[in-house]
């Protein structure tokens, strides 16, 4: 998250499910972005062909990130890379509007932001590379390569589409403070009680919520 005061502004992840995030411990060098788009060729007579535009693919993202522990000794693991795996657990259920089997969990939709970069998505692998450990055999460094697959309605559910999950504005975080509503926070951020229901998976907005929980208001929502 932004850490404000002049400092460096770290990357970070969000669980869209949970409203959990945390700032990866170096930032990367660079990443990598990917917005396939399907075009289908018609030949004509003479030698020419056409172009027919088919669909716009969901966008992928790959980030490579460096984890160390040396400094205290402790597991890198369980300081670290445990969190980035736990965004691939199937551990929560569809909600309204997602294509899924009946009884059928998934992992949770995750956002990577970094400065003006944001991508709303699901993370489709973590490669994990221990490269030192202490004398016990504990890892204490690790290379970690992350892959993203960009989340719409149109791409996950009617097979094309794009859509601005890759806003350059992004996410806004709000914790909720006593007394206040969803509603009051949506009204505050310029969007709807709906929307911000949507992009945090709240069914209820009265019940659903309590103080000391962060609400995500995402681009355009």
């Amino acid at each position: 998250m932004s850490t404000g005061g002049g400092s460096v502004e770290k990357a970070w992840f969000y669980n869209e499910d949970t409203g959990a995030w945390f700032d990866v411990q170096y930032n990367p060098k660079e990443f990598k972005f990917d917005k396939p788009v399907q075009w289908q060729t018609h030949d004509q007579q003479g030698g020419n062909s056409t172009l027919e535009f088919q669909k716009a693919q969901p966008a992928t993202m790959q980030v490579e990130l460096f984890f160390d522990t040396t400094h205290d000794g402790s597991d890198v693991r369980t300081s670290w890379v445990n969190k980035l795996l736990e965004l691939t657990n199937p551990e929560y259920t569809p909600g309204s509007g997602e294509a899924a089997e009946l009884g059928k969990k998934r992992p949770p939709r995750v956002s990577f932001v970094w400065g003006t970069f944001y991508l709303y998505g699901v993370i489709e692998a973590v490669n994990v590379t221990y490269m030192m450990f202490s004398p016990e055999g504990t890892p204490l460094r690790a290379r970690v390569s992350v892959k993203m697959k960009e989340w719409t309605p149109d791409s996950i559910y009617a097979g094309g589409g794009g859509g601005t999950a890759y806003d350059s504005a992004p996410v806004t975080l709000v914790q909720l403070q006593a007394g206040q509503t969803v509603t009051a926070v949506a009204l505050a951020n310029n969007t709807t009680t709906q929307a911000v229901c949507d992009a945090n998976g709240i069914d209820d907005p009265l019940n659903g919520v309590q103080p000391g929980d962060v609400l995500a208001i995402t681009p355009g929502g």
